[in-house]
């Protein structure tokens, strides 16, 4: 089968028939929309899921974190569905990129293996796809670059490219839909995703409320702790990979006091090339924490303050994406 290959459709556009193909064939599809924030993500990818399936339910089948995608994928009425569609929304915002690699990891190989002949499409909103490990990137069919909005018309103007991947070389290579005509075949370069129903705009906003509430309410929360006297030694210095001996505790204990290795030594009768070496191994033993939260906020806080998908009627391109 060849998979950017198709024949026109009246009244459905090229990918909504790609998708079907795959379907038809008893296979699930991996796609992800990507793009500058505020570009037409998540909108683009809701209009496409209500074109797959025109009883897509956004209060349901869009989700936010992995434990949402999971619980739905389960859900009964969710496997007697023909067309079963799941939109995480910015998944790299509630996990962290290295919890989120290992994750979304397993649950593509969930998805081909467990429920591959359930027909499952998972389309993915994120900024890049980088962000996927090596072996993820690997099952990925489809990526949708957002590339410009069409405010005027209320488009968004989108590059599909086929994710090829060659095992040999150990490289990807993004291709083009093809049109099949009487001449032979066509090039389809750009896919113009029109602006999804008001409806499933106010359900999708209400969700992103809510959980741009919480997002807020984590915010606070964390910046709380980092600010916390009483947790910040705890932050600065990181969480134990295993728990510390006794007599670890104690030399730690000791420096944090102030003392000097060689205080230290004398007062606990040891001599200080050993004092040296507890500290050492001691140091080891934990992770730095405070960076990683500080990050996460900046990608929270970013979210928080996205930009609207169609807020004037004026044309805008969105950089970073070519044909």
């Amino acid at each position: 089968m060849i998979e950017n290959l198709v024949k026109k459709k009246k009244g459905e556009s090229v990918m909504v028939t790609l998708a079907k193909k795959r379907i038809r064939n008893n296979l699930n599809m991996i796609c992800m929309f990507t793009g500058k924030t505020g570009g037409g993500k998540t909108w683009s990818g809701i209009s496409y899921s209500e074109e797959l399936d025109p009883d897509f339910d956004v209060a349901r089948q869009v989700v936010f974190d992995f434990k949402q995608t999971m619980d739905l994928i389960n859900e009964p009425w969710f496997k007697e569905k023909k067309i079963k569609i799941v939109l995480w929304d910015e998944p790299q915002i509630s996990i962290s990129n290295r919890a989120w690699q290992s994750k979304m990891n397993k649950l593509v190989n969930y998805l081909l293996s467990t429920f591959r002949h359930q027909n499952i499409i998972l389309i993915l909103c994120a900024p890049y796809k980088d962000f996927l490990d090596i072996q993820t990137m690997k099952l990925l069919h489809w990526e949708f670059q957002c590339s410009m909005i069409d405010r005027k018309n209320n488009q968004c103007i989108v590059y599909p490219k086929y994710q090829q991947y060659n095992p040999q070389k150990k490289k990807t290579y993004p291709h083009s839909p093809y049109i099949i005509s009487k001449g032979g075949s066509a090039e389809m370069k750009t896919w113009r995703i029109k602006k999804p129903s008001k409806e499933a705009i106010k359900i999708y906003e209400q969700k992103k409320t809510e959980f741009t509430a919480g997002l807020n309410k984590d915010i606070q929360e964390s910046l709380d702790t980092i600010n916390n006297p009483v947790l910040d030694d705890k932050i600065k210095h990181g969480i134990p990979k295993k728990p510390l001996t006794e007599k670890q505790a104690e030399v730690l204990a000791l420096v944090k006091l102030g003392m000097t290795q060689t205080s230290i030594a004398k007062k606990l009768g040891r001599n200080q090339s050993a004092i040296s070496q507890t500290v050492a191994l001691s140091t080891r033993q934990f992770q730095p924490q405070l960076q990683i939260q500080k990050q996460l906020l900046v990608q929270k806080s970013e979210q928080v303050f996205r930009t609207p998908f169609f807020p004037t009627p004026s044309f805008a391109p969105v950089s970073g994406f070519r044909g």
